[in-house]
């Protein structure tokens, strides 16, 4: 996945991170991840694996967007992510899965 794939999947991303060399790493190094992660629903009461991808992998991003972490803790911690994807392909997944991750999104009562 590239940059522009990324943020065009993912508009939440600040246009201060697009020319991140970090951002570009993560796009490469977590490409399958981020092309099954989604956002969870507002009424969200379980996640699934995909909702846990991406508050592990765009959560952070949109924290910072809402000017509740510094840069360069954002940066750090993206850069923790592709070390971390890196080092162990196949059990970088799982390690973002905690236990009780739900096979379907499960939303509350009167959600759709």
């Amino acid at each position: 996945m590239t940059v522009d794939e990324l943020v065009a999947r993912f508009p939440e991303i600040p246009g201060d991170l697009h020319q991140e060399p970090v951002l570009a790493e993560l796009a490469e190094a977590c490409d399958p991840l981020l092309r099954v992660a989604r956002k969870p629903s507002n009424c969200s009461v379980q996640h699934d694996p995909a909702n846990q991808y991406y508050m592990s992998l765009i959560g952070p991003i949109g924290i910072y967007g809402w000017g509740l972490m510094k840069r360069e803790k954002l940066l750090a911690e993206l850069q923790d992510l592709v070390n971390r994807q890196r080092s162990d392909p196949s059990g970088f997944a799982t390690s973002l899965l905690p236990q009780g991750t739900v096979a379907v999104e499960v939303r509350g009562p009167g959600c759709n």
